[in-house]
């Protein structure tokens, strides 16, 4: 392997390491902190980020060739992914394992993601597809159907149907956000598009968490430090680190390499849950989650 490709792979993993644990910094926030809190400063935090790297790169000048289609594409991308999708997921975690929640909303996404791209964008559905397709879905009846038990007093056992159901409709807000990014980006520089998305869903989310009003709003002093730290955090690895890995990968490696490698996150975010939070996924999980990540693997090459 050539030293460029050696490292754009070494970006793809580091990213799904950085994507793996700001799941656990949501996950041990959400203890605390509510879900529409976290992922608005969670935003805020990569919309800072995304603005000075744009501004001081000189990307900024990009602007001028955007048609109004397409930032309006990519702002509809940002609102349903970040403002619906992350809150809803983040929702989720309050019900689910974050060893059950990752891996499952990270599978069902890129699964879900490709065949509608197939029925709406027209791109081809080929026998790997079904293939992996196929695996995918063994691979999540593997992780939902038996549970492992707790270590820690008041972990929860089982499935929640409630944290399923905010899952499915956050992956679902995902899907829709990645065709119209696609539809979007085309003429469009990554990075400006990438700032015009998570800027914009912060503006609504800031509007959204200060119309809720103080009764129904904990203040980041109640979080506490340790919990408003981690939320940054979170935010720094999601559109900091993440964010700005992922397009560097593309653009190395290119898109389907890319994919295939940043698939890897559940695996990475199996044994943080079990080392940092302290879960005990079965056996069988632990299977589910390899099955998927090879269906995944299937589905996009």
């Amino acid at each position: 392997m050539e030293t460029p490709s050696l490292a754009g792979a070494g970006v793809a993993l580091m990213t799904s390491l950085a994507w793996s644990f700001s799941s656990i910094c949501v996950k041990v926030a959400a203890e605390k902190a509510d879900s529409l809190g976290i992922n608005t400063l969670r935003t805020a935090v990569g919309a800072s980020l995304l603005i000075l790297f744009v501004a001081f790169t000189g990307r900024y000048q990009a602007f001028s060739n955007a048609s109004g289609f397409s930032l309006g594409c990519v702002v509809l991308s940002g609102l349903s992914a970040m403002v619906i999708g992350d809150t809803l997921y983040i929702k989720s975690m309050s019900f689910l394992d974050v060893s059950l929640a990752f891996p499952l909303s990270q599978v069902s996404f890129i699964l879900l993601a490709v065949l509608a791209a197939a029925l709406f964008l027209g791109e081809p559905m080929t026998g790997y597809t079904l293939l992996g397709a196929g695996l995918v879905v063994s691979g999540v009846y593997l992780m939902t159907s038996s549970r492992g038990t707790a270590v820690k007093p008041g972990r929860r056992k089982g499935i929640h149907p409630k944290g399923l159901l905010y899952l499915l409709i956050a992956v679902t807000a995902w899907t829709g956000a990645t065709l119209l990014l696609k539809i979007g980006v085309v003429h469009l520089d990554p990075f400006v598009a990438a700032c015009v998305r998570i800027s914009t869903s912060a503006v609504i989310l800031l509007m959204l968490f200060s119309f809720r009003g103080k009764k129904k709003t904990p203040s980041l002093a109640q979080w506490g430090k340790k919990y408003v730290l981690l939320v940054i955090l979170a935010g720094f690895l999601t559109y900091g680190v993440a964010a700005v890995g992922y397009i560097t990968a593309i653009q190395w490696i290119g898109a389907g390499k890319t994919v295939i490698l940043t698939a890897c996150a559940p695996i990475f975010a199996l044994p943080l849950a079990v080392f940092i939070l302290k879960e005990r996924p079965t056996r069988l999980n632990m299977l589910g989650v390899l099955i998927s990540v090879v269906g995944v693997w299937l589905v996009v090459i």
